[in-house]
């Protein structure tokens, strides 16, 4: 299942992102595979799970009938201001073979929230443009988990960094979002318009990141994965990307392609990664065994297998 070596001591309760950073767990591979991202605002507080907000219980089941033709989507509840008599719901969507998402932002009352909602995922993205506003798009925008409900570790340290960003970089889009997973690597992000989730990460690391500044590669080890792939698809492009080192390859098309490799173990994957005119080879495999621990609980309490990926084969520029 795991390797028990990696539990915390039986008398030991760590908070589950201390105990990640303990056992140098990085966070390749992590991040959400979906073609649309849905910013919602919805009034706090949230519950575990945030669906489960009155009004909202039927979200899970539009997300599947969104999945039934062949959409690939998130819903992420947002906190909105509560003082304004508008609400917003926020669309990120990525063109197919495309780096970056477009940005288009829908507003209503807050009482047609639901509504709209429901429209865009049963109807499709352009069924209320009715409800489309045209507003300048960020310079930068930032989505950070802050749900304590579903995890102390984002609600601590996601709100604790939201606060720090938006103090030093105002012209930032800083917004609070609900559980985006792989809460053992509080805090975590999505930046936006490239589509990257990034873990681990520190206030310097982040604002250079935001800034598009400093080298990619010397934070490429904090990027939970580009949402165009899967697993170990991310962490091939985030290979390349820090092999590349430049912010400028996040504007480039792109395209990611898994195989599986025959191999002793047969635990490995050869990726083709394919940016502007060049593609790269890039060979991905398993890591440890490692437990996904229960937060705050003796030994890590009802620990799961957790998934850690490695670069078994470095970026290759295909023909060269």
């Amino acid at each position: 299942m795991f390797d028990t070596s990696l539990l915390p001591a039986a008398d030991d309760s760590p908070r589950c992102a201390v105990h990640a950073e303990e056992i140098e767990l990085r966070p390749g591979g992590s991040a959400l595979f979906v073609d649309e991202i849905i910013v919602v605002d919805v009034p706090r507080p949230w519950p575990k799970p945030v669906w489960a907000a009155d009004g909202f219980t039927a979200v899970p089941e539009w997300v599947m009938a969104a999945g039934e033709v062949g959409r690939r989507v998130r819903v992420l509840a947002a906190v909105g201001d509560e003082r304004a008599d508008v609400a917003k719901v926020v669309v990120h969507r990525r063109v197919a073979g495309s780096g970056q998402l477009e940005r288009v932002e829908h507003r209503c009352t807050p009482g047609l929230v639901r509504d709209l909602l429901s429209l865009l995922l049963l109807e499709g993205l352009e069924a209320s443009p009715q409800t489309v506003v045209d507003v300048p798009v960020p310079i930068a925008e930032l989505l950070i988990c802050t749900q304590g409900s579903h995890d102390v570790c984002c609600g601590s340290r996601g709100t604790a960094m939201a606060g720090e960003i938006e103090a030093v970089r105002p012209g930032v889009s800083v917004r609070q979002v609900s559980h985006t997973g792989g809460h053992r690597f509080a805090p975590t992000g999505i930046t936006l318009p490239d589509g990257r989730m990034w873990g681990q990460f520190d206030l310097d690391e982040m604002v250079g990141i935001l800034d598009r500044a400093g080298s990619p590669a010397s934070v490429a080890e904090r990027c939970r994965g580009w949402i165009g792939a899967d697993g170990p698809g991310q962490v091939a492009e985030a290979a390349v990307l820090a092999l590349v080192d430049d912010w400028v390859f996040d504007e480039l098309d792109r395209t990611v392609e898994v195989d599986a490799e025959v191999g002793a173990d047969g635990d490995g994957w050869r990726c083709t990664v394919g940016a502007g005119e060049l593609k790269w080879t890039v060979g991905v495999g398993l890591g440890r065994s490692v437990p996904s621990i229960k937060c705050g609980q003796l030994g890590g309490g009802k620990a799961k297998p957790g998934t850690e990926y490695v670069v078994t084969s470095p970026p290759q520029v295909v023909g060269a």
